[in-house]
């Protein structure tokens, strides 16, 4: 009986399936087309207006808006005239309105988001690199420090219900864990996350993670691994205890290690007549390899610095204790031995700014 029911209904709504079918290949269709300008996106989005009767597809309309907008916007880097007149023309869509997941199920979810995101944040008077994603590395712009926008994104998509958008930045947490550490803010979304999201493998590796991660938060001791210098002495930060430390973690088989060594040098030399700070280098290169550690050390002109490298004696565990997984990092350590930040800024302006306030404290 049960079947007989089913196949009944099957019967009954597949002339309205076939019909929205139909419906939503003719919006991919008219929306297909490459747009040249604003007002060839906006004519396309009011033709399509006039031909959709139901709200589910007038949503779907809307979607395919707010898609090729992001992507007219981002080509012309914010840049084309016409683009507040687009703006003016877009809808508002929900992101958790089941229309707008089928939607992103189907066209790309990280993308549409990062469009409805930047979209909301222009209409707002932002500027474009503001409104721009900031979350996700991309190759069109150089990387910017995440934003109030960038958590606002977060908090209202891990508080939503959209379990397809709660699984793409799951991942993202795990990548800002690793390039930004526990701040402040990321560290608002756990109790979120916690209770809006639904538990996966994922999600679990995500909250242990933070536990990791909040060890090394402002305040923390900065934990002791063993450290070695040239001559085979071993160290830990706490025998420089009673300085500010500066830290520059690297590696000789980085470049970017290689080429930014030069200017923690100049940082170092300008503070080279204050006894309140010390700057040291920590190489993560492998025992087998301190020949060249060595020679790269003459080569750069860091005969000047304190040189470590992780001690090869078992007992050090730095690149677990401080979760390196990338170099360079730098990591800026108080005089009682606790944690100002393990991933300060590279050695620049804003690195010298950082510093200075650290030492007038």
């Amino acid at each position: 009986m049960k079947i007989k029911i089913l196949i009944f209904l099957q019967l009954l709504y597949f002339p309205l399936f076939a019909q929205n079918l139909n419906a939503y290949q003719h919006l991919k269709q008219e929306w297909s087309k490459n747009f040249s300008s604003a007002k060839d996106i906006i004519k396309t989005y009011h033709n399509n207006t006039k031909r959709t009767n139901t709200a589910a597809f007038t949503t779907i309309n809307n979607c395919f808006m707010t898609l090729k907008s992001g992507e007219y916007i981002i080509c012309s880097k914010g840049e084309k005239e016409d683009i507040q007149l687009l703006l003016q023309e877009i809808s508002p869509i929900v992101l958790n309105d089941s229309s707008v997941i089928t939607f992103m199920q189907q066209n790309s979810p990280e993308e549409f988001t990062n469009y409805y995101y930047m979209i909301l944040a222009l209409k707002e008077g932002e500027s474009f690199d503001a409104a721009r994603d900031g979350i996700t590395i991309s190759t069109q712009f150089p990387t910017r420090a995440l934003n109030h926008n960038d958590y606002t994104k977060l908090n209202e998509i891990f508080s939503g219900n959209n379990k397809l958008l709660h699984e793409i930045y799951l991942e993202k947490i795990k990548f800002l864990l690793q390039n930004n550490g526990c701040t402040k803010e990321i560290a608002q979304l756990r109790p979120i996350i916690e209770s809006h999201v639904e538990s996966s493998p994922l999600k679990l590796e995500i909250l242990k993670l933070y536990t990791q991660y909040e060890l090394l938060g402002q305040g923390k001791p900065a934990p002791l691994s063993s450290l070695q210098d040239s001559d085979g002495n071993i160290y830990t930060f706490g025998n420089f205890k009673g300085k500010v430390i500066v830290v520059d973690v690297w590696a000789t088989w980085c470049c970017s290690c290689i080429e930014k060594m030069p200017k923690f040098i100049q940082l170092k030399n300008e503070f080279q007549e204050n006894g309140n700070i010390i700057f040291l280098t920590v190489s993560i290169d492998q025992e087998r390899t301190r020949d060249k550690w060595l020679k790269a050390i003459k080569e750069n002109n860091m005969t000047g610095l304190i040189n470590l490298i992780i001690s090869p004696t078992g007992d050090s565990h730095f690149e677990t204790d401080y979760q390196i997984v990338g170099v360079p990092r730098y990591f800026i350590i108080d005089k009682e031995g606790k944690i100002i930040t393990v991933f300060a800024p590279s050695p620049d302006k804003e690195m010298k700014d950082l510093i200075q306030n650290i030492l007038k404290s």
